[in-house]
């Protein structure tokens, strides 16, 4: 195994695949190799022996490093200077390797103190060597067509790749090295500087035929013949701007393929932007905006979308049917409110047989052949086309942070047919979204299956059922109902925002299951998620702290909260009622008797937005500035000021974290993506960290993980989630730069269950107490009650004061 690994990190064993899968609970990365290629490559093993042999047995404590380092990206904390004999074998090497090929290359010799600032050698100390090498460096340059009909532009890919074993062999054998297999090893570097450039021109070549297919589409969505002469206008003189394209051993050729492809994509995203801010100069500066926001999506503009909105309560199987109609289509994506509620998905899809893939913020399962993809809603492909595609809670779209979404979904989604659920408070106004596009809508108004009634008193702590759950709306006030009913001799399952989702599964898992008696929640479990058999919601208030201000809850939180009492086919009909703390009963049980009758708030006005990226650069060129604050809180002000379908969302948190990234040398749409990371302002050590993640990024172009351990009290383990979460947000969009994914997901898996065993733990240990103590009550009371029972038969002497045993 450990030569496997050896050659395989050397390349002589190609890795045809990586593929991910679920182990244990968890996402688990796997590489994948070729039969025919590993049976083709057996006879080579004894040569590759051999040479491992020559390389440095009799020195192996100075050449493993070497080789360590070749196969790990640069990463051994022991490697040796630059050698004179050595540079000059590989001089002499390269000389007949650029003669024959006209390549540019060189040795890419390094300075340890860079290398440790750029994350390759992170875990060097200072008293290193100064210089040392680290592989070969090409340059490839050749035209290719970018825009049908246009010059070929010239590409420029510099490669950095490791030394070929064979090389290694004659550059660092202690004896003397003759013409021969100085020749050898020059055909051995040739061989694989060609492959490597041929390889890298035909994934190039890919990826602009994709870009050209794509563009197309694009274009073909813009009626204006002017606009789109304009978009390849603006794309042709960025053409004549484009860099080199910078790639390594571990990118590989597809990834200057794909670089490519982003540099393309960026590309025409600028030159939409340019587009839009001719469009909109004049709409930004009178604070107009978005007034023709159908329009930012050509691609689902350019398709005959057809909507069916089903409506319903909880409980009406609304769901169900969204994903029959999903499951009977080739292609379908179902966005989702929730990480937790998009694995349900991927997993109930999986199960039925279908191609299944999930996209969240922070991880991706796309097996090559998905068809059905389970998504978070923020995560929606604006480009990618299938025949159906769910919108799951649709009524999140009177959300004022996440709205936003909801509306980017409902009008730019790439699907023949949406599929819409939620409740039907929302009616009104998705119909005054769809009025923006001139789409058709039918809308199925759906049942609740079982009844659901509240009842006639209140009901104390201590005499909740088996199946009942107590919601609160603070992380104090879940744990302080907790510790009551676990010190009362209930089991308890817990589940609340600030619990990572993989722990508030596994609390429902619990409740469900029945190892937990009753579920102390938050309104968490009004999104869908799996709680099983619940028998009766109990309200212990019915107000909640919105991050603003305390406020009452609206009549569509109490339907989607108390709807989750009393699950079809379980119970007959669902209760619903309120602890006596919570107030007068008389008052609750009105509200509430009100909201499920849909008598309360309907979902009209207007719809969330937040500023894209094009938006974002084309406010930046039109102010003139390059401060994301100051862009951002320009946008916040005018961007859909006056606009009668349209407002603005709470960028509030955003905009202060711009202000504190624009002191980060990073291009504006970079700060933009971390200022959108899902980090809680109001955490200190959270945002410290961000801006610390982001210095990375661009003094170095690699980000530490976060680093921290799995022992800290219950707050700290949850922070610490919500931090390596963070991190992995980025890395899906940062792959090249935030490396450690592996490492970090284990990391988040070790503090979920640290977490899960806490409470578990709180909850047996308490309970046993519990139990214990009333075991000794018992006995207590029966060696009283026998005490009485001998009193009362032992004779009795009258006396003057009375009687006396």
């Amino acid at each position: 195994m450990a030569e496997c690994e050896r050659w395989i990190a050397a390349g002589l064993i190609p890795v045809s695949e990586r593929k991910t899968f679920r182990k244990g609970g968890r996402i688990v990365e796997t590489r994948m190799f070729d039969p025919e290629t590993i049976a083709a490559l057996a006879a080579e093993v004894p040569s590759w022996r051999v040479k491992e042999e020559g390389e440095g047995r009799r020195d192996h404590a100075a050449q493993e490093p070497v080789q360590a380092r070749r196969g790990s990206g640069f990463e051994s904390a022991s490697v040796k200077p630059l050698d004179d004999v050595a540079h000059r074998r590989r001089q002499s090497i390269l000389a007949p390797v650029r003669k024959n090929t006209g390549i540019y290359i060189v040795e890419d010799v390094r300075k340890l103190g860079d290398r440790a600032q750029s994350g390759g050698g992170r875990h060097h100390s200072q008293s290193k060597p100064d210089r040392e090498f680290v592989g070969y460096r090409a340059a490839f340059s050749w035209p290719i067509s970018i825009l049908p009909e246009d010059a070929p532009a010239e590409i420029v890919v510099e490669f950095t790749f490791a030394e070929p074993l064979e090389v290694a062999a004659a550059v660092l054998s202690p004896g003397r090295i003759d013409r021969a297999e100085t020749a050898n090893a020059a055909e051995a570097l040739q061989a694989r500087l060609v492959e490597l450039r041929d390889a890298t021109f035909d994934a190039c070549e890919r990826e602009v035929a994709a870009w050209r297919d794509e563009l197309g589409t694009y274009l073909a969505a813009h009626e204006d013949e002017a606009e789109r002469q304009a978009i390849l206008d603006g794309i042709r003189s960025s053409l004549g701007k484009l860099d080199r394209i910078s790639v390594s051993d571990k990118q590989g050729p597809e990834g200057a393929g794909r670089k490519l492809h982003q540099k393309l994509d960026n590309f025409r995203s600028r030159s939409a932007a340019r587009r839009l801010r001719h469009l909109r100069e004049v709409q930004i500066r009178e604070a107009s905006g978005y007034e023709r926001y159908a329009t930012i999506f050509p691609i689902a503009r350019s398709l005959e979308r057809k909507f069916v909105f089903l409506a319903g309560p909880t409980n009406s199987g609304k769901t169900h049917e969204a994903l029959r109609l999903a499951g009977e289509a080739e292609t379908a994506e179902i966005l989702s409110p929730l990480r937790l509620l998009a694995l349900e998905h991927y997993e109930r899809m999986s199960e039925d047989g279908l191609a299944a893939g999930m996209v969240t913020g922070e991880e991706r399962i796309l097996p090559e052949g998905t068809t059905h993809i389970a998504r978070t809603i923020e995560t929606l492909d604006l480009r990618h086309v299938v025949d159906v595609c769910v919108i799951d809670e649709v009524q999140m779209l009177g959300d004022p942070n996440r709205g936003w979404a909801w509306t980017q979904a409902l009008v730019g989604a790439p699907a023949r047919l949406v599929v819409l659920t939620g409740a039907p408070e929302a009616i009104p106004l998705v119909e005054h979204l769809l009025a923006m596009t001139g789409e058709p809508l039918e809308v199925k108004i759906l049942k609740r299956k079982g009844r659901l009634r509240v009842e006639d008193a209140p009901v104390d702590l201590r005499r909740l059922s088996k199946g009942d759950a107590v919601i609160a709306f603070s992380r104090a006030n879940v744990h302080d109902l907790r510790t009551r009913l676990v010190q009362a001799g209930r089991t308890v399952a817990t589940v609340y925002g600030a619990l990572g989702p993989e722990v508030r599964r596994a609390e429902a898992a619990r409740f469900r299951d029945g190892e937990a008696e009753i579920l102390v929640a938050t309104d968490a479990i009004g999104m869908g998620l799996n709680i099983g058999p619940l028998r009766r919601v109990v309200f212990s208030t019915l107000s909640k702290f919105d991050g603003v201000q305390q406020r009452q809850l609206s009549a569509m939180e109490i339907k989607q909260i108390a709807g989750r009492a009393g699950r079809f086919g379980h119970h007959d009909e669902g209760l619903v009622t309120a602890l006596p703390d919570a107030g007068a009963y008389g008052s609750i049980a009105t509200v509430v008797s009100k909201a499920l009758t849909g008598e309360g708030t309907k979902l009209t006005g207007k719809a969330y937005v937040r500023p894209n990226q094009e938006t974002v650069l084309s406010a930046s060129e039109v102010l003139r500035s390059n401060r994301l604050g100051q862009v951002l809180q320009h946008l916040n002000d005018t961007l859909v000021a006056g606009h009668p379908d349209l407002q603005m969302a709470d960028i509030e948190e955003t905009i202060e974290l711009a202000r504190l990234l624009d002191t980060v040398d990073l291009p504006i749409l970079d700060r933009l993506s971390y200022s959108m990371a899902p980090v809680d302002g109001r955490e200190r050590l959270a945002v410290e960290l961000l801006l610390d993640w982001a210095r990375q990024h661009a003094s170095a172009g690699w980000v530490a993980p976060p680093n921290f351990g799995a022992h800290a009290d219950l707050v700290k383990l949850e922070a610490r989630v919500k931090i390596a979460t963070s991190w992995l947000w980025l890395a899906q969009r940062y792959p090249d730069v935030f490396e450690d994914v592996e490492a970090v997901v284990d990391q988040r898996a070790n503090l979920n269950a640290r977490i899960e065993e806490k409470l578990v733990a709180t909850s047996v240990s308490r309970r046993r107490k519990s139990d214990e103590k009333r075991g000794r009550d018992q006995g207590d009371r029966k060696q009283r009650q026998k005490k009485a029972r001998n009193e009362r038969t032992e004779p009795r002497v009258r006396g003057s004061q009375g009687y006396r045993a």
